[in-house]
C-alpha cells in the first residue's frame, strides 16, 4: 500500500517535469528573438550563466525501505552522501533556466523482516528546468532570496552490493548496470544572493528511475526511487564577454530594473 502510494506520487511528479521541460522548450526560443524595453542589449548565448557546486544526502525508497515517513532514521538508515555540479544558462531577465547536472552518490537500505541489506554507488546526469517563481510573478522585486522550482529527465549508473542473511550462509549479489538507465525528477530549491556574483543555495529533489534493481529485489513491480537534499553555492557569471554590463558608452546597466535607462538631468 505504501508503495503504491509513493509510485503514483512520483509518476504524477514524471509528468510535471516533463510538461516543464516542454514549456521551458516553447518559452526559450520566443526570448531568444524578444527585444527588451529601452534599447536594452538582447542577451546572447554567452550572458547570464550560473555555477553552483552542491553537497548533501541522497535518500533510497523502495522494496527494502523501512523509514520512508521517519526522517531521522531514513537519513541515518537509508541515506548515504552525495555531491554534484549544476551549469544553467539563465533566459528572460533570469525568469527561466536551463541546467546540466553530474551527481554522485551512495545509498544503502536494509529489512530485518526478510534479512536482506545493501548498498549502492551511483552517477547520474542530467538536463532540467528552473523556473524562478519570485522573478516569474514580481518581475521588478528587489529581493535577494528567490524561489525555483525544477524538474528534468536524465540518465544514471549504479552498482549495488546486496547481502542476503536469509539462509543459513551469507549469500552476497552485486547488480551493475552495463547500460545507462533513465531518471525522471521534480524538486524546489531555494537561494539567497550574498552578493552579485554569489549565491548560497539549497534544494530537495524526488528522482523516480526507470527500474526496480537499485536494492537488487524486485518485489512489487514498482520502480525504485530517490531524493537528493543539499546545500551549495553558485557563482554568477553575468558574461563571458568582457563589456558584459557596460552600455555602449561604458556605464554599468547591473541593478536596474529590466528596461529602464538611467535617469538624464535638464538643463
Amino acid at each position: 500500500m505504501k508503495m503504491t502510494s509513493n509510485f503514483r506520487i512520483v509518476n504524477k511528479g514524471k509528468r510535471i517535469a516533463l510538461l516543464l521541460v516542454l514549456v521551458l522548450c516553447i518559452l526559450i526560443p520566443q526570448s531568444m528573438d524578444a527585444q527588451s524595453w529601452g534599447g536594452k542589449r538582447r542577451s546572447g548565448f554567452l550572458d547570464s550563466w550560473a555555477i553552483n557546486a552542491n553537497f548533501g544526502i541522497s535518500s533510497f525508497f523502495g522494496d527494502l525501505s523501512k523509514f520512508d515517513t521517519e526522517i531521522s532514521k531514513k537519513l541515518t538508515k537509508e541515506s548515504g552522501p552525495a555531491y554534484g555540479l549544476i551549469a544553467t544558462k539563465y533566459f528572460l531577465d533570469d525568469k527561466i533556466g536551463i541546467s546540466g547536472q553530474l551527481l554522485f552518490g551512495k545509498l544503502k537500505g536494509a529489512n530485518s523482516t526478510n534479512k536482506i541489506s545493501f548498498e549502492s554507488t551511483f552517477a547520474e546526469y542530467n538536463l532540467h528546468a528552473r523556473f524562478n517563481l519570485i522573478n516569474i510573478f514580481s518581475p521588478y522585486n528587489m529581493s535577494k532570496v528567490g524561489l525555483e522550482l525544477l524538474g528534468g529527465l536524465g540518465q544514471f549508473k549504479f552498482k549495488t552490493t546486496q547481502w542476503d542473511r536469509s539462509q543459513e550462509e551469507l549469500e552476497v549479489n552485486i547488480e551493475d548496470t552495463g547500460t545507462p538507465e533513465f531518471v525522471y525528477f521534480f524538486g524546489m530549491g531555494m537561494f539567497y544572493k550574498v552578493s552579485d556574483k554569489i549565491r548560497i543555495t539549497t534544494e530537495f529533489s524526488m528522482r523516480q528511475a526507470g527500474n526496480d534493481k537499485i536494492d537488487d529485489l524486485a518485489k512489487n513491480d514498482n520502480n525504485d526511487y530517490y531524493s537528493y537534499v543539499c546545500v551549495g553555492l553558485t557563482y554568477y557569471i553575468y558574461s563571458f564577454k568582457k563589456a558584459s554590463v557596460y552600455g555602449s558608452r561604458g556605464s554599468s546597466t547591473r541593478g536596474r530594473y529590466p528596461g529602464r535607462l538611467p535617469m538624464r538631468r535638464r538643463r
